[in-house]
């Protein structure tokens, strides 16, 4: 299925006048699968991406929401270029950064950072916290170390922490200081986009406020847009402008966040949102409970993907690919049943 880029920027909520710094268009990720040990025979591919497109906005975040294996982490690596893309295109402010020189390339993967869901493993532990935050800056930015020492300590006092730190190494922290030195190091040369894998999710809960609002502190001071991998749809709710709900590779629906969650329209969306505690016990919720297993990404179903476990499953559902709908301005679903 190729997924259209729904009309963005129209909604109220979100800013028209902002431009797009990165745009996918029916980006596809097939892995092979082989047979055979000293002659190895592809029998299959695994298809973790199957046409995807979405843009993010400069200042805006894109929440990318799904069950595990849907190819959420996937899209984060082919966005950071630890993945090559098998199909499709990924525009960063306007150029295919495929197709773009070395310099070009470098210069991507400077604006593009990450802060993955581990923070135990994320920083190197024979580092000291000085030089984890500083290495970025010296290999892309020309900056004198005098310049590069004073960007180290107004990081770690942006980010919560204070020059002293940098004397330290990662085990002297704990999860949430070390997820905090994650954010340093990733703003250091000043990108223009932010993966966030999970960035909370390996936190205690009393941690999880503290560096989700961090995070929208940082957006704001820094103008970087974000792309928020995550499960926990009430973190969604809290950072997202935008949120893209994906299933066995494809995206099923795209909106603005307070229309998805006011009003929710794809089957597996309102699954979603049926399996996400209320926000208050005497919330109530229409209960959807999703029968079977997710398909192998290896041998997909025709037509809708999700027509085995759909509970309002139509005969079309199972042999025509649903195509876009717009529900209204910025918000888009990919069902048969509107």
């Amino acid at each position: 299925m190729t997924t259209v880029v729904p009309t963005v920027g129209r909604n109220r909520e979100t800013n028209p006048e902002a431009e797009v710094i990165l745009e996918a268009q029916d980006l596809k990720k097939y892995f092979p699968v082989t047979k055979g040990l000293l002659v190895s025979k592809v029998t299959g591919w695994i298809k973790a991406v199957d046409g995807i497109s979405f843009q993010i906005r400069a200042g805006e975040t894109l929440g990318v929401v799904g069950e595990s294996g849907c190819g959420k982490s996937t899209t984060a690596k082919m966005l950071l270029m630890l993945e090559e893309p098998t199909e499709g295109i990924i525009r960063f402010q306007g150029r295919d950064v495929h197709n773009a020189t070395h310099a070009e390339r470098r210069e991507y993967r400077s604006s593009v950072q990450a802060v993955f869901q581990d923070p135990w493993s994320s920083l190197n532990p024979r580092m000291r916290v000085r030089d984890v935050i500083a290495e970025p800056m010296i290999i892309n930015l020309n900056m004198s170390r005098r310049d590069v020492q004073d960007r180290v300590a107004k990081l770690l006092n942006d980010v919560g922490l204070s020059s002293y730190h940098a004397n330290l190494y990662p085990h002297e922290f704990s999860g949430g200081q070390r997820q905090r030195l994650a954010i340093a190091r990733a703003l250091s040369v000043e990108p223009k986009l932010i993966v966030l894998d999970e960035p909370v999710s390996a936190l205690d809960v009393s941690i999880r406020a503290q560096i989700m609002n961090l995070l929208k502190d940082l957006q704001h001071e820094y103008q970087v847009s974000y792309m928020l991998i995550a499960h926990d749809l009430a973190t969604v709710r809290y950072m997202c402008d935008w949120v893209a709900v994906m299933y066995l590779g494809q995206i099923v629906e795209f909106a603005p966040k307070t229309q998805l969650f006011n009003n929710a329209s794809h089957p597996y969306t309102k699954a979603l949102m049926s399996a996400a505690l209320p926000s208050h016990p005497d919330i109530q919720k229409e209960e959807m409970i999703l029968t079977g297993e997710v398909p192998s990404p290896l041998n997909p179903p025709e037509g809708c993907r999700f027509h085995p476990r759909c509970p309002v499953v139509m005969e079309r559902c199972s042999h025509e690919v649903p195509q876009l709908r717009e529900m209204s301005p910025g918000h888009a679903v990919y069902c048969h049943l509107y």
